[in-house]
C-alpha cells in the first residue's frame, strides 16, 4: 500500500464519523434550519486551524464541547495538513468543504433566545462524491461514500433518532475557500498505486483514468497478470517473423524458378507475395514495440499522431484483404479446373489483378481516409473496433464465405467422383464402352489428376480461411470487451483491489471475466501469424530444392564461361 492509500483511508473515516464526539439536543428528525434554545447549545467563534481558510462564522457546538475537541478528534482520525497534501487536486477542495460544513454547523441568530443552525448542503455532498468517490474506491473504502439522499451520518449520533438530512442549497451551511491559498494546486505528496500513473497536468479526461490515476499505455498489458501479454505477444511476433522468412523463400522461389510464373503457379506467386506483406509488418514492433502502440505513456497510437502506425496499418490492411482475394482466386480456379475442366482464369489475369489488387487498395484507402487506423490490440495497428466490421471484416467476408461455399461444392464433387470410381470397374477395354461411359471415366481420371496436382492449393486455402475466420470471430465476439468506455468500471474495481493490497496478479484474476480470455487471444494472434509458415509447409517440396539446385548450377555454368566455349565449339558443326 502506498502512503496515499494509508492517508486516504483515514480521510474516508471522517466522511461518516464527523462530530461523533459531540452531543446535541432534540429528538425528532429535522430539516434544517432548526431552532435551538440558547440553553441547549453554545455559539463560538472558530479558533481552529484545519478549516481556518473556510470558516468565518459562529459555530454551533453542543454543551461541554469545544472547537479544539472537535478538531482534535478530526486530527486524531487522520485529518491533518500532511494528509490534505496527499489528496489529488480534483478532490482536495470538495472534500475539505464537505468536512468543514459537516463538522462545524453555522449558527445564524434569529432573535433573543433562538437561532437557526445550518447543516451540510446536499450539493456539497454530491460534489464530494463526484470528485472523491473514485478515490474512496481506490482506497478500498467504497462503503464509506455518503448517501447524499439520506441523513448526514454524523447527525445520526447527535440528533436522535434519525438525524438530519442533507439540506437544500437555499438553507444550508455553505463553506468556500476564503483566499487564493486554497486553490487546487497539484498535491505534491499524491501517489498512484502501481501500475497506475498520475494524470498529466492539462491532460483531457480519459476513460483509462480514475481519481487522477491512469492506466499507462498500452493499457491491456497492465490488466492481465504481470508480463503475461508481453510474453504472449512476443511469441506471436516471433512466429510472424518466422512466417515472414518462409513466405519470402516461397515468394522468391515462385518468382525466380522456371515455369513458376505461369498459370496456375502464378496464383500461388501472388498469394505468397500477399502473405509476405502480411508478415513483414512484424518488423515495426520488433524494432520498438511500444513505439507502435503508444506515442507517450498515456496516449495510444493512431494514424493522426503516429506516422509509423499509419504506414504499418496500411500495409497490414492491404495485405490482409489481398491475401483473402488471391486465396479466393485459388479456390475458384481449383473449382473451374476440377469440376468444369476449364482454364478460363488463365486468360483473365487482367481481371484477377483488377479485382484482387483493386479491392485491397479500395479498402485501405477507405480506412485511411476515414482516419480509423489505430492501435487497440496486440502489437500492430489496425482498424478501430468501432469500424472494423463495416470497413474491414464484412468486405472480406463477402469474398471468404462465397469462396468457402465454392470450396465445399468442389469437394462434394470430388467425393462423388471418387465414390463412383471405386464402385465401377475400369478394367474393361475402352473400346467396349459406350461414348458416354468413356466420357465419365475420362472425367473421373481428370478429377483425380486435378486432386493430385492441386491438393496443396486446396489444403492451403482451407488453412488460410480457417485462420482468418477464427481471428474474425475472436475480434467480433471477444475484443469488444476491451473497449475503454465499457472497461472503465472494471478498471476502477481493479484499482480498488490494488488499493486493498491484494497484489497485481490476484487483482488481475478478479478482472479476468471482463477481459478477452488470455489463451484465446494469443491463439487468435498466433494462428494469423503462422499463415506464412503454413503455406511454406504445404507448398515447399523437394522438387523446389532440385529446381533451385539446377538454377544455381546454370548460373554457375553461365558465370564460368563454359557456355561461351561450348557455343564456339558448336560453330564448327553449323553449316
Amino acid at each position: 500500500m502506498t502512503r496515499f492509500f494509508t492517508k486516504v483511508s483515514a480521510l474516508a473515516t471522517l466522511a461518516i464519523g464527523l462530530l461523533s464526539t459531540a452531543e446535541a439536543v432534540g429528538s425528532e428528525p429535522s430539516m434544517a434550519p432548526r431552532l435551538f434554545p440558547y440553553t441547549d447549545y453554545s455559539t463560538v467563534n472558530y479558533t481552529g486551524s484545519l478549516c481556518s481558510n473556510y470558516i468565518n462564522y459562529e459555530v454551533w457546538v453542543p454543551p461541554n464541547v469545544t472547537i479544539a475537541m472537535i478538531e482534535g478528534g478530526l486530527v486524531q482520525a487522520g485529518l491533518s495538513a500532511d494528509v490534505i497534501s496527499q489528496i489529488p487536486p480534483s478532490c482536495s477542495v470538495p472534500f475539505i468543504e464537505y468536512v468543514c460544513s459537516a463538522s462545524f454547523p453555522r449558527v445564524v441568530a434569529k432573535g433573543p433566545g433562538e437561532a437557526d443552525v445550518l447543516f451540510a448542503c446536499k450539493s456539497i455532498c454530491q460534489t464530494m462524491v463526484t470528485n472523491c468517490g473514485s478515490i474512496l474506491q481506490l482506497a478500498g473504502k467504497s462503503g464509506l461514500i455518503p448517501n447524499c439522499d439520506g441523513a448526514i451520518q454524523s447527525t445520526l449520533q447527535t440528533v436522535h433518532p434519525n438525524g438530519i438530512l442533507f439540506q437544500p442549497d437555499n438553507r444550508c451551511n455553505v463553506v468556500q475557500p476564503l483566499g487564493a491559498s486554497n486553490s487546487t494546486s497539484p498535491a505534491t505528496g499524491f501517489q498512484c498505486p502501481p501500475p497506475f500513473i498520475p494524470v498529466k497536468p492539462g491532460m483531457a479526461p480519459s476513460s483509462s483514468c480514475n481519481a487522477d490515476c491512469c492506466v499507462p499505455c498500452p493499457a491491456q498489458y497492465h490488466l492481465y497478470r504481470e508480463g503475461a501479454l508481453d510474453k504472449g505477444f512476443r511469441m506471436t511476433n516471433i512466429m510472424r517473423a518466422v512466417s515472414m522468412v518462409f513466405s519470402f523463400i516461397l515468394m522468391v522461389s515462385y518468382f525466380c524458378l522456371p515455369d513458376k510464373r505461369s498459370h496456375p503457379s502464378a496464383l500461388i506467386l501472388f498469394f505468397s507475395i500477399c502473405v509476405f506483406l502480411f508478415s513483414v509488418v512484424v518488423i515495426f514492433p520488433l524494432i520498438d514495440t511500444n513505439a507502435m502502440q503508444c506515442v507517450d505513456e498515456y496516449t495510444p497510437s493512431t494514424q493522426q499522431n503516429n506516422l509509423k502506425c499509419a504506414i504499418q496499418g496500411a500495409i497490414l490492411i492491404f495485405a490482409s484483404v489481398s491475401t483473402c482475394a488471391w486465396c479466393s482466386a485459388l479456390i475458384v480456379n481449383l473449382h473451374l479446373h476440377t469440376v468444369w475442366n476449364s482454364a478460363w482464369l488463365a486468360k483473365k489475369y487482367w481481371l484477377l489483378h483488377t479485382i484482387c489488387w483493386g479491392f485491397a487498395t479500395t479498402i485501405t484507402a477507405v480506412a485511411l481516409g476515414t482516419g480509423q487506423v489505430r492501435w487497440e490490440f496486440a502489437t500492430l495497428c489496425l482498424i478501430s473496433q468501432e469500424k472494423s466490421s463495416t470497413i474491414f471484416f464484412y468486405p472480406m467476408a463477402a469474398m471468404i464465405f462465397p469462396a468457402f461455399l465454392v470450396h465445399i461444392a468442389t469437394f462434394f464433387h470430388i467425393a462423388r467422383i471418387s465414390a463412383q470410381a471405386s464402385a465401377d470397374s475400369e478394367t474393361m477395354s475402352r473400346s467396349t464402352l459406350s461414348a458416354s461411359a468413356a466420357a465419365v471415366i475420362s472425367h473421373r481420371r481428370h478429377v483425380m489428376m486435378a486432386i493430385r496436382i492441386q491438393w496443396r492449393a486446396a489444403l492451403m486455402a482451407i488453412c488460410a480461411m480457417l485462420c482468418v475466420t477464427f481471428y474474425w470471430l475472436f475480434y467480433f465476439l471477444q475484443l469488444s470487451k476491451i473497449k475503454p468506455t465499457d472497461l472503465a468500471p472494471h478498471v476502477l474495481s481493479f484499482a480498488t483491489c490494488l488499493g486493498q493490497g491484494k497484489g497485481h496478479d490476484a487483482c488481475a484474476d478478479e478482472l479476468t471475466p471482463y477481459l478477452p480470455p488470455y489463451g484465446l487471444m494469443i491463439a487468435a494472434e498466433f494462428l494469423v501469424s503462422a499463415i506464412g509458415t503454413m503455406i511454406f509447409i504445404v507448398f515447399f517440396k523437394m522438387a523446389l530444392v532440385r529446381e533451385w539446385s539446377d538454377w544455381f548450377s546454370s548460373i554457375g555454368y553461365l558465370c564460368s564461361g563454359k557456355r561461351r566455349q561450348k557455343q564456339e565449339q558448336d560453330q564448327f558443326f553449323v553449316i
